[in-house]
């Protein structure tokens, strides 16, 4: 059996899915350049607000780790086992901006997840965990059966998790205590990573790696409906291989979801009946509004669709093959999203028109792998493949102020850096 590279955008898949092949010969690789940045006068620039570094972790690694915050505290994990919690607002020393930190003797590869119980993160080893927010200490452990890869979604009184091994928990959130656990037959083959399931009025939406979409009761865990969303299509088993990573999600009285080597779909969150299908696949999260759904391509192009219609809107192709990570809402009505060349983009969503750029800047290593963004009010948190948390502030220029005055988000001009503060 041959490899098809052509099916392989990202270096994320390229190394995923050759570790899960097994006696393959190999055709030769073919390089896919990243678009260059088109010349753009950027009306945004960042201040780096604080930093905090870490290990350096694999890039697949990242798949399952987010960022939980609350009104004084963001919290983050990474493969290593620690968990972090740090104030959100700069200061000079590393015991200063670090409230607690907390080392398991296993990886992390999910979370957090902050609800009111307290923080929740899965680990490699099929633990899942809840801790205090105020100091990391331990409220209970749940042993799953496998790796619990997928970000933990909860309501008032149940967190929901999956497993590697195609398993769904349902976990009692004050004690740890295993509701039910609904099971799914997996394909040999599929992407690192799992989607985290969409809870929507006491029905659980689950996108399997098989291409099926299942409404399950939250309570029982017994199935509603099932759908075939995609189908396997060539020859090879690259060629075949199908997977729903985006995280599905329900707007206005319908269900979206995207596949790999599959299709974008709208489905009726009733009884799984389809609204409208598009050829066109991809593995990233994807956001919707009122109106719009828009989603990032395989092959990096940036899309936006129509939701009721599904037809296509826009489309963007400044950042083909730049290796993109998950798009987030900046705003009413701007896009952000970062690139595995360690850039910023800022996009209208309205016709998809870049506004701005900005580069990513640890101390002394410009431009490294981002992995995950997340934007709250006019402040940037990322994760790097190098280990670094950062924070940033964007910064507008007056030109921009001055005939934007009514702009998305009141983007400070004048970021004043933190005090030093004296050691004795």
């Amino acid at each position: 059996m041959s490899l098809n590279l052509n099916t392989l955008s990202r270096i994320l898949l390229w190394v995923t899915l050759l570790a899960g092949l097994q006696s393959c010969s190999t055709s030769p690789k073919i390089v896919k350049i990243p678009a260059p940045l088109v010349a753009l006068s950027s009306p945004y620039s960042l201040k780096l607000l604080w930093q905090l570094r870490f290990d350096a972790l694999k890039y697949s690694d990242s798949e399952g780790l987010y960022f939980a915050e609350s009104k004084t505290h963001l919290y983050f994990a990474n493969p290593d086992g620690v968990l972090t919690s740090a104030l959100k607002a700069g200061n000079v020393r590393w015991t200063d901006q670090v409230s607690w930190q907390r080392k398991f003797g296993e990886s992390i590869v999910s979370g957090p997840t902050l609800a009111k119980q307290g923080l929740i993160i899965g680990t490699a080893k099929g633990h899942l965990l809840l801790v205090k927010p105020e100091n990391g200490a331990l409220i209970w452990e749940a042993q799953l059966s496998s790796e619990v890869l997928s970000r933990a979604v909860v309501n008032d009184t149940t967190t929901f998790v999956r497993t590697v091994d195609g398993k769904l928990y349902s976990v009692n959130l004050a004690t740890g205590h295993i509701n039910w656990v609904a099971e799914h037959s997996l394909p040999s083959l599929s992407l690192r990573g799992i989607a985290p399931v969409t809870l929507v009025n006491n029905v659980l939406y689950v996108g399997w790696e098989d291409g099926q979409v299942e409404a399950l009761d939250v309570n029982t865990g017994e199935m509603i409906w099932q759908a075939q969303v995609l189908i396997p299509h060539g020859r090879t088993d690259l060629e075949r291989l199908i997977d729903i990573q985006a995280k599905l999600i329900y707007e206005n009285g319908r269900l979206y979801v995207l596949g790999y080597h599959g299709k974008l779909v709208s489905l009726n969150p009733e009884n799984g009946n389809l609204f409208w299908a598009k050829d066109v696949s991809g593995f990233r999260n994807f956001v919707v509004d009122k109106t719009a759904l828009y989603m990032v391509n395989e092959n990096d192009i940036l899309m936006a669709y129509d939701l009721y219609s599904g037809t296509m809107l826009w489309k963007q192709e400044n950042y083909k093959y730049r290796r993109l990570v998950d798009l987030i809402f900046y705003g009413k009505n701007q896009l952000l999203l970062a690139d595995g060349l360690g850039y910023f983009h800022w996009v209208d969503k309205v016709d998809g028109t870049e506004i701005a750029r900005a580069k990513h800047v640890e101390q002394g290593m410009p431009g490294q792998t981002i992995v995950r963004i997340w934007s709250s009010g006019n402040e940037i948190y990322t994760q790097d493949i190098q280990g670094y948390i950062s924070v940033y502030q964007v910064v507008i220029s007056d030109w921009y102020q001055f005939n934007h005055p009514n702009g998305d988000i009141k983007l400070a001009k004048q970021p004043k850096s933190p005090k030093p503060k004296n050691d004795n």
